[in-house]
């Protein structure tokens, strides 16, 4: 198994409440932290509520059951936590995997965590006409106010995806070069192809930064193609046989580009695979050095 010192000064951070969506979100950020030799921070964001959980007590055998506090001093939360943190440790080195419970608002405390990560990891439900309409506020929300690539899992658990693609879906916009230099690197850390499509009209000016990255990364074979078709539509469908879909916002507080309005909605919550929102002067995973870890293990 590789060394800790091994990895990027920037963990992958998942963040998870304890449902379903979020197990399949952390399972999806360790396999990402083995593939990129980096280190997990899990963030459990939960009600900061301290109210005391109770459980049947019965001194005697044949006496009276009391209900008492289960685990003084300890939030309710706080058995999910370590349940998530013993999961990583199983598939990363030790000292890879950190933990904690973050308190207040969910979206706000992992927008706060994405601030040192290179890549922040959130599940949300799917699928169909009742999941989109209730989009989990916190992954869109998260999606875009985060300060590094967010990558957006579904509930149910996704397949392996061994030699699937990864597909980047780009557009006449400036989000282009960091979907593009985000997918060349999943692509190759995977060891899969990568397929670029482009939706809309035929933009001269990608072809160049399409070349570079191409350059770059000599070992991704990529196939690009050009999609008349609604970008929704044309990524969900691409979605159903890759194990990742990039697409690019233009900057924070605005989603644009390929994850505009329903675009967005549509591709969260009909992707057939996780979904990687990038943002523009934040996809380039920093270089490599040694570990810092945020907080001491658990």
């Amino acid at each position: 198994m590789w060394n800790v010192l091994d990895a990027t000064d920037r963990p992958i951070v998942a963040g998870i409440d304890g449902r379903p969506e979020s197990e399949a979100a952390l399972h999806w950020a360790v396999a990402a932290a083995r593939a990129r030799r980096t280190s997990l921070r899990v963030v459990l964001v939960a009600d900061a509520s301290e109210l005391q959980r109770y459980v049947p007590y019965r001194p005697d055998v044949h006496g009276e059951t009391f209900m008492v506090p289960a685990r003084p001093h300890r939030h309710p939360s706080d058995d999910d936590l370590d349940r998530a943190v013993a999961i990583a440790r199983l598939r990363l080195p030790p000292g890879a995997v950190t933990g904690r419970r973050a308190p207040g608002a969910a979206a706000a405390a992992l927008i706060e965590d994405s601030a040192d990560a290179a890549m922040l990891v959130v599940g949300t439900r799917r699928r169909g006409p009742l999941a989109a309409a209730a989009l989990g506020s916190v992954s869109a929300t998260v999606a875009v106010h985060a300060r590094c690539p967010v990558v957006v899992v579904g509930a149910e658990p996704p397949e392996s995806g061994a030699g699937l693609p990864v597909v980047a879906g780009i557009a006449d916009d400036r989000a282009a070069d960091g979907v593009l230099d985000f997918a060349f690197r999943e692509a190759s850390v995977r060891r899969v192809p990568l397929t670029v499509i482009h939706a809309g009209r035929a933009d001269p000016g990608l072809a160049p930064g399409l070349a570079n990255h191409a350059a770059r990364y000599r070992d991704v074979r990529v196939t690009a193609h050009l999609s008349g078709d609604g970008a929704a539509e044309t990524l969900t469908a691409a979605s159903a046989g890759a194990q990742l879909v990039v697409v690019g916002s233009r900057r924070r507080g605005r989603v644009a580009g390929l994850v505009l309005g329903s675009v967005g909605r549509q591709l969260l919550h009909e992707a057939g695979c996780p979904v990687a929102v990038v943002h523009p002067a934040r996809a380039r995973t920093p270089r490599r050095t040694v570990v810092r870890p945020a907080e001491a293990p658990l």
